[in-house]
C-alpha cells in the first residue's frame, strides 16, 4: 500500500498552519450579543439562593437567567438512546435544585459585549449547601452513598457485558489465561478552541440559523427544536470547524439551548447571540 510510510498532508491542514482556520470566536454580526456562565464550584450541592440583581444592574447586561427562567420556556433534554442497559436520564437547561459536578453551569449572562458578561458573572451571588460528592466509579453503587441523579439507581447508568462466540470454551482450550485489572489516569480533549456556539433568531421568519462546534448538526437540530417547542423545518444547524474530532463536540446539550433561548427573547436586528466555554 503506497500509503504506509509516506508522509501525508491532510487537506484542512494547510489553513491552520497558515493561521486561516475560522472558528465561532471569528463569527461576527449586527446586533451581537454574548452569554457566559455561571459555574459551580461544588461537586456536589443544592442551590438554595441566586441573587442576580447586582450582575442585572451592570452596564451593558441585557439579562441573566437561572435554571427557574428557562424551565418555564425550555423543555427538558431526554437521554435515552436505544443501548441494551442503557437508562434513560432527563436534564433541565440549566440545573434547577442542584448541581452534580465542578463547573456545572447555573444562571446564564447575556450583554453586548464579552468583558462585561464575565464581569457580570462575577456578581451573581450563588448559595450552596454541599453534599456529598462520589468521587471513586469503583464505589460508586456502595450502600449509603449519595446519588448523582435520583433516577439512576445505585448511580449506575449503564451495565452492559460483551461477548463473541463461545466464551468458556475459548478459555477452557486456551494454553494459558491471563487475568488483568487496567487502570486508565484521568484525561480530557484540547480543543483548538474551547465548545461554542451562535444563534439567529429571525422573529419575522420565526426561524433559527445556529452554528456550532459539533460533529453532529443533524441530530443537534432535532433536539434543539424538540426542547425549544419549533419545528425541524423551521431550524438549521451548522456544523463549524470543532478543533477536535472526538466525543467531546457530539453532544446536544444544555448549554446550547439556553444561548438560543436568549438569542429568541432578546434578538438585536437578526438576533445574534454568541457564547463559548471549556
Amino acid at each position: 500500500m503506497s500509503y504506509v510510510g509516506a508522509a501525508l498532508s491532510p487537506r484542512e491542514t494547510k489553513k491552520l498552519v497558515l493561521g486561516r482556520g475560522s472558528y465561532i470566536g471569528d463569527l461576527t454580526a449586527p446586533g451581537l450579543l454574548h452569554a457566559a456562565f455561571v459555574r459551580s464550584p461544588h461537586a456536589h450541592a443544592r442551590i438554595l439562593r441566586i441573587d442576580v440583581d447586582a450582575a442585572r444592574r451592570q452596564p451593558g447586561i441585557v439579562a441573566v437567567l437561572t435554571g427557574h427562567d428557562l424551565a418555564r420556556v425550555t423543555a427538558p433534554l431526554r437521554i435515552a438512546p436505544p443501548i441494551d442497559g442503557l437508562l434513560p436520564m432527563e436534564m433541565s437547561t440549566l440545573p434547577v435544585d442542584k448541581v452534580r459536578f465542578v463547573g456545572d453551569p447555573v444562571a446564564c449572562v447575556i450583554g453586548e459585549q464579552r468583558d462585561q458578561v464575565e464581569d457580570a458573572c462575577t456578581l451573581v451571588d450563588v448559595e450552596y449547601a454541599p453534599l456529598p460528592a462520589v468521587v471513586d466509579p469503583e464505589r460508586a453503587q456502595d450502600p449509603g452513598l449519595p446519588l448523582v441523579d435520583e433516577t439512576i439507581p445505585a448511580n449506575r447508568a449503564y451495565a452492559g457485558v460483551f461477548t463473541s462466540g463461545d466464551v468458556a470454551a475459548a478459555l477452557g482450550a486456551a494454553d494459558r489465561v491471563v487475568a488483568v485489572r487496567f487502570h486508565q489516569g484521568r484525561q480530557t480533549h484540547v480543543p483548538l478552541e474551547p465548545r461554542g456556539c451562535l444563534a439567529s433568531w429571525l422573529p419575522g421568519d420565526e426561524t433559527l440559523n445556529f452554528w456550532h462546534s459539533t460533529q453532529i448538526p443533524h441530530p443537534m437540530r432535532s433536539a434543539l427544536a424538540a426542547r425549544l417547542g419549533i419545528s425541524e423545518s423551521a431550524s438549521r444547524a451548522a456544523a463549524w470547524r470543532a478543533g477536535c474530532p472526538a466525543t467531546r463536540r457530539s453532544t446536544s446539550g444544555t448549554r446550547p439551548r439556553s444561548r438560543i433561548r436568549c438569542a429568541r427573547r432578546w434578538p438585536r436586528g437578526s438576533g445574534f447571540l454568541r457564547a463559548r466555554s471549556g
